[in-house]
């Protein structure tokens, strides 16, 4: 079954839900969060720093046309590397709901719901033993 995503309806990976999930509260290897690295490093708007007010709600400083996706989806997987209990924990949490997650702030397709239900889909992905080759 695949991982999906939506505002409203599934397990909520907010701070208003399992705040574990939340980019606010997910820390990265140096401390920071995911909402800083993404806001600070990412956009542009204070490198190394912490105050992700900056950049909130504003395009990226430099190249602001670029896909920021990649990148925010890149933090979400060091953070999964580094937390693979809690993404097993997510994986079940997520299937007593349909196998939907939600983000109830989610203004746009950058997102953490979007972006863990890509991981959970990866990681079966990479899971699935290869079916064998049929002989004519």
């Amino acid at each position: 079954m695949a991982f999906k995503w939506k505002r409203y309806g599934g397990y909520e990976c907010s701070s208003q839900g399992d705040p574990r999930f939340s980019a606010f509260n997910a820390k990265m290897p140096d401390g920071r969060t995911i909402e800083q690295h993404y806001q600070c490093d990412v956009k542009g708007y204070q490198p190394g720093g912490t105050n992700w007010r900056l950049g909130k709600g504003k395009p990226a400083l430099v190249n602001p046309e670029r896909d920021l996706w990649p990148e925010y989806l890149a933090l979400w997987q060091t953070w999964a590397q580094h937390n693979p209990d809690a993404m097993r924990e997510l994986r079940a949490l997520a299937a007593q709901h349909d196998y939907l997650l939600s983000d109830r702030f989610a203004s746009s397709p950058i997102n953490q719901a979007r972006a863990l239900s890509e991981l959970l889909n990866e990681a079966d992905r990479l899971s699935q033993p290869e079916l064998p080759m049929m002989q004519p």
